[in-house]
């Protein structure tokens, strides 16, 4: 069994919105899941508390310009990030960093093995651009900590697998000509959901061509239409020979979500974490740093995180 640490506590709830999809309710029924289910109880599990990333850690992928808005927002109180999506209050600013910190703590602590694999919730903010916030995502942790992996470990073949309903963009466009970044994204088609990007002919551009992988799925969509997918990621994984995988796995896809249109059920989770873990062991020393991401029904929410934990045990 592997060692797994889950990074969540009193501060993963700050990075919540009042009367907005992406509320408190998300973090509380995953950990209330947790407990009853004794997962904070069980060999091999260990929870890790939140941490603040450094304004040095967010100035890796963003602009000074962003945050210093986030900033200033952030004391205001009101208004909101992006176009009307992402609205501020007083402490977002802190409650972002946490999120971002903790991703970097996670993904320290599993460079210097501390743990087989890790995972935080409140993480996979992947609309967020370099200057500006958007669907929700004030920060982009995904984006920071790929960043930090090639400049303070060196690597150059990072795997990020990504199986929200909503397409990556923040990621996908912010290292499109990365050839260091590979991708592969499982998404609802881009002509139905937010932020309609995504389609199966970008792959990458300049030097990274061939680097990325959209796989979007029609609405209703169901485990096996995932499964069918998921397949092309294992294929792809096994070409690209990771050193490290980060995988986003929002649970907005499972039927009864109330922003999205596809139709899974919490097997898919289970399915993507078993094959990630497996993959990981066999190619990049079971490095595998596991990010929330979305999810607005939060019973799928628990139910589905708790099928990647037990995915990541083992």
């Amino acid at each position: 069994m592997c060692n797994v640490g889950i990074l969540l506590g009193e501060a993963s709830k700050k990075y919540s919105f009042p009367d907005h999809p992406l509320g408190i309710e998300r973090v509380e029924a995953f950990w209330q899941m947790l407990e009853t289910e004794r997962f904070t109880k069980k060999e091999g599990v260990k929870i890790v508390e939140p941490v603040l990333a450094s304004e040095e850690a967010l100035l890796l992928f963003h602009t000074k310009d962003h945050i210093d808005f986030v900033k200033r927002a952030s004391e205001q109180g009101f208004g909101y990030l992006d176009y009307g999506d992402t609205p501020a209050f007083k402490g977002i600013f802190e409650a972002a960093c946490y999120l971002v910190g903790s991703t970097l703590l996670g993904l320290d602590m599993l460079m210097k093995k501390d743990f087989d694999h890790m995972f935080n919730p409140i993480g996979g903010m992947h609309h967020a651009r370099r200057d500006k916030a958007a669907g929700f995502c004030v920060f982009n942790d995904i984006g920071i900590a790929i960043v930090h992996a090639e400049k303070t470990y060196g690597l150059k073949r990072i795997f990020y697998v990504d199986i929200d309903a909503h397409h990556g963009d923040g990621v996908l466009y912010e290292f499109d000509d990365d050839p260091v970044v590979y991708i592969a994204d499982i998404h609802e088609d881009g002509k139905y959901l937010y932020p309609g990007t995504g389609s199966r002919d970008e792959t990458g551009s300049g030097e990274a061509v061939g680097t990325k992988m959209n796989l979007p799925l029609a609405p209703k969509s169901g485990d096996e239409e995932f499964k069918e997918a998921f397949m092309k990621v294992e294929e792809f994984a096994y070409q690209v020979k990771p050193e490290l995988i980060i995988f986003q796995c929002g649970a907005d896809g499972l039927k009864g979500d109330p922003i999205t249109h596809l139709h899974y059920t919490e097997e898919a989770h289970r399915y993507a974490a078993n094959k990630l873990h497996r993959i990981s062991h066999e190619l990049c020393d079971g490095r595998i740093l596991a990010l929330g991401g979305g999810g607005y029904n939060p019973n799928n929410v628990a139910r589905a995180w708790i099928e990647v934990v037990k995915g990541l045990m083992g």
